[in-house]
């Protein structure tokens, strides 16, 4: 019997104590180290300071360069033709080429400078279905949660002072569980963690009677998950017992819509934050409600359709430089922020969609979900998609290499029927090629019931 067979036999007060387990271990390696140091240089920045900004980030890149050409067998190979002397500025980046996402999928083995045993471990979820195993050094991660956590104290939110409750795709529900618990605890910050899957349709009712039992301080996570508890209060005309100082969604787009709703239902301001599982630089909200590229996380040169190559500079584990990361932001023509902040205004952020399909019970699960379902597989799915024609079925289509194996289709089905509902058939194709649609787009999710 392994740790999860145990986890899952256990009575729920014992869930929680293995939850806060794993976060004791996570808060000892992501809270320490860089992190006090980081969250110091952050708080003592001059947001204020073009010139400052522009040299911090000079430095940063001639530093990440060089480091990346003495330690990655890739970035040897990659810039054996560049003098890396030359690179001292971000615009001396443009002397270096781009790197698209497959080429880094297809060479990712020879991009680490660290091994595995060393590293902090970050899986990509993209919307393809590929999923691409990312290592970070700890004072790289370290430094990115104290970052995340400076943006959320800019708006009131102390971490690990202050409660809050996380919506996520941690499977911290057991599959069979009867009760309507969709919550564990992690003591170790003073969070609860909201299971997103379960965050749907009927069960909305449980999620609005715990929260107003457990008063956090803020709310984050998957915004659909939001807006569903949202709606729910805002249909039945429920009075929350509690106000959040300010709720931070992520991973998913932030419509409008959403946001209004949120804001409604909650009585607090929704203040929105792009980053990545790769290591992207972040562009966060401010008080004012503009959202800024965060030059002192990274470099994002930004073409005329938007499209973003971003070089992150907390990524020294698989340095990233220059890195078209399939997601798209368009510059504002403000210049000038009432927040006092002088690093460029993003009138705003595409990419990350919210393509559906539906559950066994007519609910709708976002593509962020899905896109979770290759993470056991890592490097060998070049691609997945999901077709569905009704709503007791799934096809899945796998474009895979030689290292794709008959368990995998296994895990594919236990996955999708933790996440659509046990009776849902799940059919899985692995295939040469996924094909694309007529415009020449890979389309990870095709619902047909919609259309129906």
């Amino acid at each position: 019997m392994n740790l999860m067979d145990i986890y899952c036999k256990s009575p729920i007060f014992l869930q929680n104590i293995f939850t806060s387990i794993q976060g004791f271990k996570n808060t000892a390696s992501r809270y320490s180290g860089q992190y006090d140091i980081a969250l110091q240089e952050y708080q003592s920045f001059d947001y204020g300071n073009i010139e400052q900004i522009k040299e911090y980030q000079n430095k940063r890149v001639k530093e990440l360069v060089s480091f990346a050409f003495e330690n990655s067998p890739f970035y040897r190979e990659f810039y054996k033709d560049i003098n890396i002397d030359d690179i001292n500025t971000v615009e001396d980046l443009k002397k270096l080429p781009i790197l698209e996402k497959e080429y880094v999928r297809e060479n990712i083995e020879k991009f680490y400078t660290i091994s595995e045993s060393e590293a902090e471990v970050s899986n990509t979820s993209g919307t393809t279905g590929k999923s691409i195993k990312f290592y970070y050094k700890k004072s790289d991660l370290q430094r990115r949660m104290a970052y995340l956590d400076h943006f959320k104290l800019q708006h009131g939110f102390v971490h690990r002072k202050m409660k809050k409750a996380s919506f996520t795709s941690a499977k911290v529900i057991p599959q069979n569980q009867k009760s309507n618990v969709y919550w564990r605890d992690n003591y170790s910050v003073r969070q609860r963690i909201y299971s997103g899957f379960h965050c749907k349709g009927e069960s909305a009712k449980y999620f609005v009677d715990n929260l107003n039992k457990y008063k956090p301080h803020s709310l984050d996570g998957y915004p659909s998950a939001l807006y569903v508890l949202a709606k729910y209060i805002v249909d039945n005309n429920i009075k929350m017992k509690f106000k959040p100082i300010a709720i931070f969604p992520t991973a998913e787009p932030l419509y409008p819509h959403y946001k209004e709703l949120i804001e409604k239902a909650f009585g607090c301001p929704v203040r929105d934050q792009y980053a990545s599982s790769e290591g992207a630089p972040f562009i966060t909200e401010c008080k004012c409600g503009k959202l800024h590229y965060c030059m002192n996380t990274g470099v994002i040169e930004f073409s005329e359709d938007g499209e973003m190559v971003v070089t992150c500079f907390e990524t020294h584990g698989t340095p990233l430089i220059r890195y078209k990361i399939g997601d798209k932001a368009y510059l504002s023509n403000e210049t000038v922020c009432e927040c006092g902040c002088v690093m460029p205004i993003i009138d705003r952020i595409e990419g990350r969609t919210l393509d559906f399909v539906y559950t066994e019970k007519k609910e709708k699960v976002t593509a962020v979900y899905l896109s979770l379902v290759s993470g056991d597989f890592l490097n060998s799915v070049k691609a997945m998609q999901f077709i569905q024609n009704d709503f007791s079925s799934i096809d899945v289509y796998v474009e895979a290499d030689d290292s794709y194996n008959n368990e995998m289709n296994q895990i594919i089905i236990d996955k999708l029927h933790y996440t659509l509902g046990r009776s849902m058939d799940v059919r899985v194709h692995v295939v040469d090629e996924i094909k694309k649609d007529k415009s020449g787009k890979f389309r990870f999710i095709i619902n047909n019931v919609v259309t129906k």
